[in-house]
This record gives C-alpha cells, sequence and structure tokens, in this order.
C-alpha cells in the first residue's frame, strides 16, 4: 500500500481502489516540488527587496508552508501578524510558477506592507523580510 492508497476511493460493488482525481493532482504536485524545487531561504534568481517586491518572494513549500510560514511572522514588538490572500500573479523571472501575494496588518489594524510568497520550493524559508522576524 502506498502513501495514498488510503484516500483512494473503493467502488461498491467489487471493493477494489478507485484514483481519486484530486489526490492524484496533488501527487504530482509534490512531485513536481521534489524535481524542480530549491532548498534555499533566498530564490537566486530573484531581484529586490526580500518578500515585499514580487521578483523576490518568499519561498515556502505548498500552500500549508504559506500558511505556516505567515502564522510565525512577526512585528518588530513581536507580535503575530494578520493575513489575507491578494491572489496569484505571473512574473518572467519565475516561468511556469505563481507569485502569490498576502496583506499584512498588525495586531492593531496598522497596515504592514504586502508579502509575496512562492509555494513551489522544497522548504519555508527561514530568513524574513525586512522589518519582520520569524517566531521559534
Amino acid at each position: 500500500m502506498g502513501l495514498f492508497d488510503a484516500f483512494k476511493k473503493r467502488t461498491p460493488s467489487s471493493g477494489s481502489l478507485q484514483k481519486d482525481p484530486m489526490m492524484e493532482l496533488l501527487k504530482a504536485f509534490n512531485d513536481s516540488i521534489q524535481e524542480n524545487g530549491l532548498d534555499v531561504d533566498e530564490l537566486p534568481n530573484a531581484r529586490g527587496e526580500f518578500g515585499l517586491e514580487k521578483t523576490n518572494p518568499v519561498p515556502t513549500n505548498t500552500a500549508f508552508g504559506s500558511d505556516a510560514y505567515l502564522k510565525k511572522l512577526r512585528t518588530p514588538d513581536g507580535k503575530p501578524v494578520r493575513f489575507s490572500r491578494i491572489g496569484s500573479f505571473s512574473v518572467d523571472l519565475f516561468p511556469g510558477q505563481s507569485i502569490d501575494g498576502y496583506n499584512l496588518e498588525s495586531a492593531s489594524g496598522e497596515k504592514l506592507p504586502t508579502i509575496w510568497l512562492n509555494m513551489y520550493q522544497k522548504r519555508n524559508s527561514r530568513k524574513a523580510p525586512k522589518g519582520f522576524y520569524l517566531a521559534d
């Protein structure tokens, strides 16, 4: 039995495994990351201010990794940020990969800079954009 077999549907009449199209898509996505993603804190071909420009997004691993990264992000006074996704964007430096933008707010509601993430990497960056830090 493989890792994803637990998510396969069984056909009612035979009890045999039937592939779930969404799980197959997830598996292909993860396989692509393992083959093409980088194990870095900052992307080597990036340009501009780390995390604060689309052309220098924070490397993360999948949408779950992006969420985990943002939940660890802190303002200089140690407070967590609130975040909301504004969409996915194409950037010529990263063909075939969307860059996700997130609006940030402080705990008191102050608007903070937009942060840009690239979720197609092997792991989450351990680096924070200027003006922020990552909680343990």
